[in-house]
């Protein structure tokens, strides 16, 4: 196994308020790891400080085997702009919301990162951004503007816009929770595909039947720790913890796959 991803004890703080208590987890290439727990546990902040977009506050993170940052004085780690933008770059992350320039097409929106961040010739950009649309469906689409676009296509679109920097990790924060029910499953079987090609994903849901099909382990976080976690089948189906009963109890809309037992039943 290859470790793509090791945190340890990582904390963040805005402020006064401690989000993240101390997280402790590693990654291997290929994995699909799905991060559930109720709002304010600390699931997006977790996302945001593997790529960076929040800076720790303590911890520290290992990214393929290197630990990123630098040591400073005591057990300070000072992160300069210039070293985290590589890292931005290797790790891919979609949102809630799509986040698309409206004055873009679909083909321009996707090429932008490739050449304002790696700086590659236009027509490296613009053979990568075909490629990930025609991944994800869309290919079709690449003359479009985003506003002639359902809300499913758009967060493909985010979608190949991150594939586009051939990161090699991918995280999801919610990416199908500001779309119509009936567009969720197209985005969900982009996400799929990507877990089934062995690429290394992070993923925060609340679908819970997409977590059971997809994951390789399920975390569940309470006020900045991981309270529960194992295989899909253990936190799923039969979690240990109170909280995270109480957790699937509110979330029974979403069917399950059933156990053997339960099909005798």
């Amino acid at each position: 196994m290859t470790e793509m991803l090791r945190l340890e004890g990582l904390v963040k703080r805005f402020d006064d308020l401690e989000v993240l208590k101390g997280i402790d987890l590693t990654v291997q290439k290929g994995e699909t790891i799905v991060l559930l727990g109720a709002s304010g546990s600390g699931k997006s902040t977790l996302l945001r400080c593997v790529n960076f977009m929040e800076v720790p506050s303590g911890g520290r993170v290992h990214l393929m085997g290197e630990p990123v940052g630098r040591d400073g004085r005591g057990a300070a780690i000072s992160y300069s702009e210039r070293d985290l933008v590589p890292i931005r770059a290797r790790v891919g992350m979609v949102f809630q919301h799509f986040n698309l320039f409206p004055h873009m097409t679909v083909l321009q929106n996707v090429m932008e990162g490739p050449r304002t961040v790696l700086g590659l010739p236009r027509s490296e950009c613009e053979a990568r951004a075909r490629k990930y649309l025609d991944k994800v469906g869309l290919g079709w689409k690449a003359d479009a503007w985003p506003s002639h676009l359902s809300g499913g296509q758009q967060q493909r679109v985010a979608i190949a816009r991150a594939l586009a920097m051939e990161p090699e990790i991918m995280l999801f924060d919610e990416a199908t929770s500001a779309l119509d029910p009936e567009l969720v499953g197209e985005v969900l079987d982009t996400i799929k595909e990507l877990a089934d090609e062995g690429m290394t994903l992070l993923i925060v849901t609340h679908e819970l039947g997409f977590a059971y099909t997809v994951a390789d382990r399920v975390l569940f976080l309470s006020a900045g720790r991981i309270l529960e976690e194992g295989r899909p089948e253990e936190v799923l189906l039969a979690p240990r913890e109170e909280q995270t009963q109480s957790f699937l109890r509110g979330h029974g809309r979403f069917r399950l796959p059933e156990t053997p037992a339960q099909e005798q039943a």
